[in-house]
């Protein structure tokens, strides 16, 4: 296993004010993935798709978006499985509450406001 998923850019540079970042998350393999977002603290941080395909080779947009609050070390957590070229359901992969396919993981993204 190496890098199968990644964010770009890496970090999320989003003042403890408020407001969004935009990101890329990147499909690195050669299968397609499901993906699902999580998040530390959900009264301060939201996205704009929770789960999401990609196939071989692409991106998908990530948004995050930060409403004002007092900074602290939160993080962002993409869980992904590997899934058939045929599916169309990526909350499939995370009904147990843990990405089930032959190549699971997770990368995370440390979130941290500035004031």
């Amino acid at each position: 296993m190496g890098v199968e998923l990644s964010l770009d850019p890496p970090v999320c540079p989003i003042q403890a004010n408020g407001g969004t970042s935009k990101h890329k998350i990147i499909n690195h393999c050669d299968k397609m993935l499901a993906y699902k977002v999580k998040s530390s603290n959900n009264s301060n941080y939201s996205v704009n798709t929770i789960y999401g395909l990609i196939q071989i080779g692409f991106t998908a947009d990530l948004i995050i978006t930060r409403k004002p609050g007092k900074p602290q070390a939160d993080r962002l957590i993409i869980q992904f499985a590997s899934v058939e070229q045929t599916c169309r359901d990526p909350e499939a992969s995370f009904a147990t509450g843990q990405p089930v396919g032959e190549l699971c993981g997770e990368t995370i993204i440390k979130l941290s406001a500035a004031e």
